[in-house]
């Protein structure tokens, strides 16, 4: 049977439509079903959709949801609650994590600075239980059967922790809100005692965690990237995609050095622009999905990606089988 992993990284609110209408662009072309991924990780906005998937929701539906948002109430009152329109407006000036920031900037040259910059940041103050709730409808406190990687990190000590591989015993709603924790903007998620922020602070996708594993190819979807450094840089966070481009470019090479066969999905300029420059404006929405579905199928050619392509339809054929 052909094994594919699947990476979602992060992005926000502009992200979670532009992973979904990607996904959906690629099983219109393939056939493939994200679902039957052998192999989840979410970052972020991707925890979010790889919850989504292991819960049992057709991509097309996500898909569909986001369009007819102006038409469901309940859909659009969260998102008024997630983008902050509802928010506490009080200034809050204590950083979020001291102990990470002198823990970065302790180490030197060495320094993660996404990691440095996420521990100064003031605390968020806008709750994330109204995603959890989702999740907890489609799994309660059962964690998926099959594989789901959901990434945090640590305040205590700075670290990843991958929910679903270090720990099991948080159920996929937790994870999911700790997972999609944006340093500055949410309020850290507190498990055990331990505060925990969005897997974003780590890496843009967390692809290293596949490093090594037996899968015939690694779709890699990087809605904080952008596809070319040469225009890259023509958003209004442009220096911040690029800076994430390049992390990302590094886990790609890392994992192709190692032999692994791997399709990475990224914006182009125009998707990036749609986007906004913080990604967690629903106003966005529409136009990320109307711009991705163009974009995504002139960058799934055969041309480009004919051996990707003829990998996942292969898929398709031994799940149907």
């Amino acid at each position: 049977m052909t094994k594919i992993g699947l990476v979602l990284g992060g992005g926000g609110i502009a992200g979670f439509a532009y992973l979904t209408t990607t996904l959906s662009v690629l099983q219109q072309i393939t056939g493939w079903d994200p679902r039957d991924a052998s192999v989840i990780v979410g970052t972020s906005a991707g925890s979010n959709i790889g919850g989504f998937l292991r819960g049992g929701t057709p991509i097309g539906e996500s898909l569909d949801d986001i369009m007819t948002l102006p038409a469901n109430p309940r859909s659009m009152e969260r998102l008024r609650v997630l983008s902050g329109r509802e928010a506490d407006r009080t200034v809050r000036l204590l950083p979020t994590s001291l102990k990470m920031a002198a823990r970065e900037a302790a180490r030197g040259p060495f320094m993660r600075p996404s990691r440095l910059v996420s521990g100064l940041l003031p605390n968020g103050n806008i709750r994330t239980d109204t995603i959890g709730d989702r999740m907890i409808e489609l799994h309660g406190d059962t964690w998926p059967e099959n594989e789901l990687l959901l990434t945090t990190v640590r305040l205590h000590d700075s670290e990843r922790v991958v929910f679903g591989l270090d720990r099991t015993d948080v159920d996929v709603g937790t994870a999911v809100e700790a997972s999609s924790a944006i340093p500055g903007y949410f309020k850290p998620v507190t498990i055990g005692g331990f505060r925990y922020v969005d897997g974003g602070t780590h890496s843009p996708t967390n692809a290293d965690l596949l490093a090594g594993r037996d899968l015939d190819l690694i779709v890699i979807v990087a809605p904080m990237s952008v596809d070319n450094i040469a225009t890259g840089w023509m958003t209004t966070n442009g220096a911040l995609r690029l800076y994430w481009r390049n992390q990302v470019q590094r886990e790609v090479a890392d994992l192709r050095r190692a032999g692994q066969r791997v399709l990475l999905l990224e914006p182009s300029i125009e998707e990036a622009r749609s986007m906004g420059p913080t990604l967690m404006d629903p106003t966005r929405i529409v136009n990320v999905v109307l711009q991705t579905s163009s974009a995504a199928r002139s960058a799934m050619t055969e041309a480009k990606l004919g051996e990707e392509l003829a990998i996942l339809r292969q898929a398709s054929t031994s799940q149907d089988a």
